[in-house]
């Protein structure tokens, strides 16, 4: 009976001192006092898809093409906007994060309208004509004919041409990159989000942009098309400084979901691995093509998959399991070794092996290529990847099963 007693003694004791730790006195006058936990750390969620397609305009048709084959042994019959929670994509890939996420189209439904899209977009055009184009109009192709092309787009969907972009219900949040043209060398990319990043203070200027005003952002590759302006920003193409958004969208799930959020599927599609560009030096070299090898490297997507590759799949909380992919058509050129002279008159003679190259998928605005050739190229490359594509949607089936 006395060690009954005790026992209820402390009982009373811990219940006491519950009721002075959350007195709201004593909360009012020292908020940190109560301790508590963080609910990022004791909840239970379920796992979560993210896909994060790359920028490359015309060549997003092999982005989508690498996707459909994934899904359709995932998740038969189901789209994007029911598999992932959240999308982040650049330029073209921006572009696709809209057409899968916002405006819930199918896979096989993208990939139609995103091939009449290009077309028009890119109507063709010869190179003297591109030229003039931009000395006169200070753009290649026409940018009110893209933002009109956008708007249809937008309007046959939802019935609305000037939805915004914030859409807090929507289950798949997604998310868009630009880049501030007036600070691009010391700042961020720009997020042009669909949901609200509760650790990232949101810039009011942006916050209420239209949907198609970041479709519109994300897609103004310099030269191609004008930049956009609004609310006192010149917003340019994210592709300068985030061509693959896989980094940032794993900041992006840190900052929403929380650090101990466990993910089974990041899932990074590119758009055709770009041929050897070497990096050129002023001089007698025009000007263009001076800038154009700078460009190469600004855009390069695979730095981005080489850093995470490792590092994704040992933390990210799930650690040393398998959870990132990444998929991106390519066609290697067989190397041809050389001969190199050396020694006392040249007697050596050496066969050197050259840098491994690829060979180019097309201009970003090339759609003969990118509906020809690189199609064709994915075709291949799906069938030669069958187990990286089988073993992506084995964690993405996984999930929608509800198995662990």
């Amino acid at each position: 009976m006395e060690q009954m007693m005790s026992v209820q003694q402390t009982l009373d004791e811990v219940n006491e001192l519950k009721l002075k730790i959350n007195d709201k006195e004593i909360d009012r006058q020292n908020d940190a006092f109560k301790p508590q936990i963080p609910l990022d750390l004791t909840r239970a969620d379920a796992l979560t898809e993210r896909f994060a397609p790359d920028g490359g305009g015309v060549r997003g048709i092999a982005s989508l093409l690498i996707l459909q084959a994934v899904l359709d042994k995932a998740a038969p019959g189901k789209k994007p906007c029911e598999i992932f929670d959240m999308i982040g994509g650049t330029s073209t890939g921006g572009l696709i994060a809209i057409m899968l996420g916002r405006l819930q189209m199918s896979v096989a439904e993208c990939i139609t309208q995103y091939d009449n899209v290009m077309k028009e977009v890119f109507p063709e055009t010869g190179d003297i004509k591109k030229a003039f184009n931009l000395a006169t109009q200070g753009e290649f192709y026409d940018s009110s004919n893209l933002e009109s092309i956008i708007k249809k787009l937008i309007k046959d969907k939802l019935g609305d041409s000037e939805v915004d972009l914030l859409d807090e219900k929507g289950a798949c949040k997604i998310f868009l990159m630009a880049t501030n043209s007036q600070a691009a060398n010391n700042r961020a990319p720009i997020f042009l989000r669909s949901y609200t990043n509760p650790n990232n203070v949101e810039d009011s200027a942006l916050v209420n942009m239209k949907l198609w005003q970041a479709a519109r952002a994300t897609s103004a590759a310099p030269a191609y098309f004008k930049p956009l302006q609004v609310n006192g920003y010149t917003l340019v193409d994210g592709g300068l400084g985030a061509n693959n958004p896989l980094g940032w969208l794993w900041t992006e799930v840190l900052g929403v979901f929380g650090p101990t959020r466990a993910t089974d599927c990041f899932l990074s599609i590119g758009t055709g691995m770009a041929a050897n560009a070497p990096v050129l030096q002023p001089g007698i070299i025009p000007s263009h093509a001076v800038e154009e090898s700078y460009v190469s490297v600004a855009t390069n997507s695979e730095l981005i998959n080489i850093m995470f590759r490792t590092l994704m799949d040992a933390f990210a909380p799930l650690v040393r399991q398998s959870k990132y992919w990444r998929m991106n058509v390519h066609k290697d050129i067989v190397n041809e070794k050389k001969v190199v002279e050396g020694g006392w008159l040249n007697w050596k003679k050496d066969a050197v092996t050259g840098i491994n190259n690829y060979e180019n998928p097309g201009a970003l605005d090339d759609v003969k290529a990118a509906l020809g050739k690189l199609t064709d190229w994915t075709k291949e490359y799906i069938v030669q990847e069958q187990t990286m594509i089988g073993e992506c949607a084995a964690a993405i089936g996984r999930n929608i099963r509800g198995e662990k």
